[in-house]
């Protein structure tokens, strides 16, 4: 999934060395790289490491520069490529002079050389050559508005040697003075902001509210998806802009056997969701699961999660049949016991109550 941060050096030096255990609940999640950019009066800098303890992810971040210059520092967690320098962002778009980073799984293809990331053969097939012909395009609303329409539940941060910076899909991630994370699901938001509240969904046919507070939305910011049939005639209510799925709430959707959560959370960021239940979770089927019940289309998808193959199950979410979303978190909910392997829930078992189960 990996992390991004952007802000300034000093504030961001700072948060990360002072906020009592956020640094360690960052590299717990994402321990596969840490690379920052930011610019110099001899141009882009570019420092990147491989950490082998949260001990060496301190001491990388306390090297920061203590003053107000624009930096971008990305944490890893692979998914393509190997676990190596080369694959540490950030990586060149402009060699020396225009670099970017990445969040988000790309789908676009890394057959050519399976030992690069998803990012690099990105760069490699669709950006490189247009920004090295007009490296503006970088920081171009229109292109990075096409960038954006392309890559989905994905975001870049680029820079180059001046240290101008963009965001592609930045409304996807959280900001929060003067710096902005491109996700939440490696830290608590509550530890820098106190009244952030998770999103969460009370009934099918319910809008969305934050736990605890009346809900502080306009009808008009909602957008009716009557896709479903097995939920009727009466119209299914999504928000338009849902915010990222952290693994403290997946954990709990998945704890609760609540299908409507999962549901959403799979319509809104179908690949971060799944990365984020097979890299956080083993799967172990419950007494209730018996394959020959179920269709051939809940066996692909029960045993592949058995599996934790992503593969497949990005491919069942991208070919968007099947009412694939509700079919996936029924299995999720219903077929399957979880285990936390990370190291923040390790240990911790989920499991679907005996009563959620006609």
């Amino acid at each position: 999934m990996c992390l991004i941060i952007t802000g300034q050096s000093a504030k961001i030096r700072a948060t990360l060395l002072n906020t009592t255990g956020m640094l360690s609940d960052i590299y717990s999640l994402n321990p596969d790289g840490i690379g920052v950019m930011y610019a110099t009066k001899k141009g882009l800098k570019v420092v990147k490491m491989l950490p082998k303890s949260a001990a060496d992810a301190t001491m990388f971040i306390s090297k920061l520069p203590t003053d107000d210059r624009e930096l971008a520092v990305h944490f890893r967690w692979t998914t393509h490529g190997h676990t190596d320098m080369d694959n540490c962002h950030p990586y060149d778009v402009i060699p020396g002079y225009v670099a970017m980073m990445h969040n988000g799984v790309l789908h676009t293809g890394n057959a050519a050389d399976k030992a690069k990331s998803d990012t690099w053969h990105f760069i490699q097939d669709y950006l490189s050559e247009s920004v090295h012909l007009a490296p503006e395009l970088a920081f171009t609303d229109g292109f990075l508005a096409m960038v954006a329409e392309f890559i989905g539940d994905n975001r870049f941060v680029f820079m180059n040697g001046e240290g101008k910076m963009s965001i592609v899909n930045k409304d996807q991630g959280v900001e929060h003075d003067g710096m902005w994370f491109s996700n939440t699901y490696a830290w608590k938001p509550e530890s820098l902001m106190p009244s952030y509240k998770s999103r969460v969904v009370s009934t099918r046919y319910s809008k969305w509210s934050y736990k605890d507070t009346p809900t502080p939305y306009d009808d008009d910011e909602y957008e009716i998806n009557p896709r479903s049939p097995r939920w009727g005639t009466e119209p299914y209510i999504a928000p338009v802009k849902e915010p990222m799925p952290t693994v403290a709430l997946l954990r709990d959707s998945l704890a609760d056997a609540d299908v409507e959560a999962v549901v959403a959370f799979l319509e809104a960021y179908p690949i971060t969701v799944i990365n984020i239940v097979c890299k956080n979770f083993t799967a172990s089927a419950t007494r209730f699961a018996k394959v020959d019940s179920m269709s051939l289309h809940e066996a692909r998808i029960y045993e592949a999660l058995l599996m934790g193959d992503t593969a497949t199950l990005i491919a069942e979410v991208q070919a968007d049949e099947h009412d694939v979303a509700y079919t996936m978190a029924e299995v999720m909910c219903y077929y399957i016991e979880w285990r936390g392997t990370g190291a923040i829930y390790k240990d911790s078992v989920l499991h679907l109550p005996v009563s959620k189960v006609a």
